[in-house]
């Protein structure tokens, strides 16, 4: 659920959650943006896992919101 997410995201770990990006594609058509990027996960310095995440987002007259967030997760075929 949204909120167990932000729990998740939002609260302090001992160890460093670090989500490494790269190869970000944005494609965009006026107030529409889609997002496409790699990542690598950290917990401290232990590689974790890897995939790609993929966010919608909207303009508004409040600037760029997310509307959506979906994500792959994989322990094989990592570019670390």
């Amino acid at each position: 659920s949204l909120d167990e997410f932000i729990t998740a995201v939002g609260t302090p770990h001992d160890k460093v959650w670090d989500e490494r990006i790269s190869n970000v594609i944005i494609h965009r058509d006026e107030n529409l943006a889609q997002v496409w990027m790699d990542y690598s996960f950290y917990l401290g310095d232990k590689f974790l896992h890897c995939g790609v995440n993929s966010f919608q987002l909207i303009s508004t007259k409040k600037g760029w919101k997310i509307i959506s967030i979906t994500d792959t997760k994989r322990n094989s075929n990592c570019a670390e």
